[in-house]
Order: C-alpha cells, then structure tokens, then sequence
C-alpha cells in the first residue's frame, strides 16, 4: 500500500519501500530550494491498521540533505497519517519540520514547519506553480515585522 513513488503538490518526488518490521527506506528528490539530486530517506509506519477503515495509517521520516552533490547542512522530518478514500485514492497528508543548521545565537530561528500531501500523480505545472506561490514565496515572519507600520 505504501510502496512505490509519490508526489507533494510542490512536484516533489519520493519512493518508499516498506519493510516486514514496520520500516520504511526510499529516496527522496525536493523540487524546490537549493537541494541537488537525490536524498536517501528513512522512517517507520503502523503496519496495524486501525479497525476503522476511514481512519489513517501514521507514517514519518526523515531526511538529510547531504549527498554527492550538496551537504545542505539541513534534515527535514515528516510525520502524518496515510489515507484510501472510498474510491480508493490513495494520500499521504503531513506536517514537517525543516531543522537548518545554524550558531547557537539563532537556534530560535533554525526551524521552519509546513505541510505537504503526497499522491500517486504528479501535479501539473499549472498545479505546482499555484501551490508554489501560496507557500514557498511566503515572506519570513521578521521581514514582516520589519515593514509593518504602527497602527494610528
């Protein structure tokens, strides 16, 4: 049910292949930021499904941004549940975290957090390039502060 390859609505691609113990191993290709190549990718899932068929199945995992290409010096988690829709989509909703590493002085500032869904299709472009500027040109939090006019 989990295995194979599947897209975030970003157009980014993973594989994953489960394993008899719960486990997961696969790879991971990020279609944004400055991250090159191909990204080896671990984590766990219930492989007991719950009784009721509406409920999801948890997954995460984890990658870190370092390979033959770039050491992005970042590790992204994931951590959600996998669902089949009474038609029999399948759909991997999360959150993630992105850890950056950073000085101890900007620890507070080292992690960003967002959400992804994961489907066997690949978005088209018009798709990718919609959730795109809903999500990734958002502006930081500081930067916002920083214009903001005081209230008269």
């Amino acid at each position: 049910m989990l295995s194979g390859v599947w897209y975030n609505q970003l157009g980014s691609q993973m594989t994953l292949i489960p394993a008899q113990d719960s486990g997961l191993t696969g790879l991971y290709t990020s279609a944004v930021g400055e991250a090159d190549d191909v990204y080896v990718l671990a984590g766990r899932f219930d492989d007991n499904p719950p009784a009721d068929p509406a409920a999801g199945l948890s997954i995460g995992w984890v990658v870190t941004y370092r390979n033959d290409q770039l050491n992005a010096h970042c590790t992204a988690t994931w951590s959600g549940q996998f669902f089949v829709s009474p038609t029999g989509e399948e759909r991997i909703v999360t959150h993630w975290l992105l850890a950056l590493s950073t000085e101890p002085s900007a620890v507070w500032n080292s992690t960003n957090i967002g959400h992804d869904t994961f489907t066997r299709t690949k978005p088209s472009a018009a798709a990718i390039a919609q959730a795109h500027a809903l999500t990734v040109g958002s502006p930081h939090p500081a930067h916002v502060l920083r214009n903001r006019t005081p209230h008269s």
